[in-house]
């Protein structure tokens, strides 16, 4: 597919996500899935559109269906907006940071090939772990059963498949591929720390309130 720039939006996105899958199902030929070419990596950010459904499914759940409870009898609202920031600067954001991270580890090479990888591993993934999420937690089985699958899953999805891609697509061995995904992941959880002290201060605080009173 790396030379077909002419391809509508609508069937290069398609196509595009079943390379994702066949990433996070551990199959390496996943690549020739993509366009691989400059332009390509620009429109692998229409992940974000791709993964759009799935967020509106996962807020609304979220803000109707669910509420955060912090300690007993004391709930606090969904952060939406800092969700929503989150959600819109993720991709580009990590995309920026492995910029120099490639270059500081000197596995630049195939950097542009990682991007887009990522990127369309990451609306696959978003999409699987929202629908399921949403499914498990609304009571259609035990809470103790979808603890278990979700951990599964969150293990699979979220550990395994971004270490086989960062693996394949960069072209390092296991454990370095491994190290890529605890930065990865220490970075995401650092933005979205700081997205939330800045735009959903009451959420940070309470959250953080509340960990601290647990008992030690």
């Amino acid at each position: 597919m790396s030379k077909n720039n002419a391809m509508p939006v609508l069937s290069y996105i398609l196509n595009s996500l079943m390379g994702g899958w066949m990433l996070a199902r551990a199959n390496p030929k996943a690549i020739e899935y993509f366009d691989l070419s400059s332009d390509g990596f620009w429109k692998s950010f229409w992940a974000i559109a791709a993964m759009a459904p799935a967020f509106l499914l996962w807020a609304f759940f979220n803000m109707y269906g669910q509420t955060v409870e912090i300690q007993e009898g004391v709930t606090i609202s969904y952060p939406l907006l800092s969700e929503t920031i989150f959600f819109l600067v993720a991709l580009p954001f990590t995309a920026v940071v492995m910029i120099y991270f490639t270059k500081y580890m000197k596995i630049s090479d195939h950097y542009a090939s990682m991007v887009i990888a990522y990127n369309w591993t990451s609306a696959i993934v978003y999409l699987v772990m929202a629908v399921a999420t949403v499914i498990l937690l609304s009571g259609i089985i035990s809470t103790q059963v979808s603890s278990i699958i979700l951990l599964l899953l969150r293990v699979y999805f979220g550990f395994y498949v971004f270490w086989f891609v960062f693996k394949t697509s960069l072209q390092i061995g296991g454990f370095f591929a491994f190290g890529v995904v605890l930065f990865i992941k220490l970075l995401d959880a650092s933005v979205q720390v700081i997205i939330f002290k800045i735009f959903n201060p009451e959420y940070f605080n309470a959250i953080f309130a509340a960990i601290n009173s647990l008992p030690s």
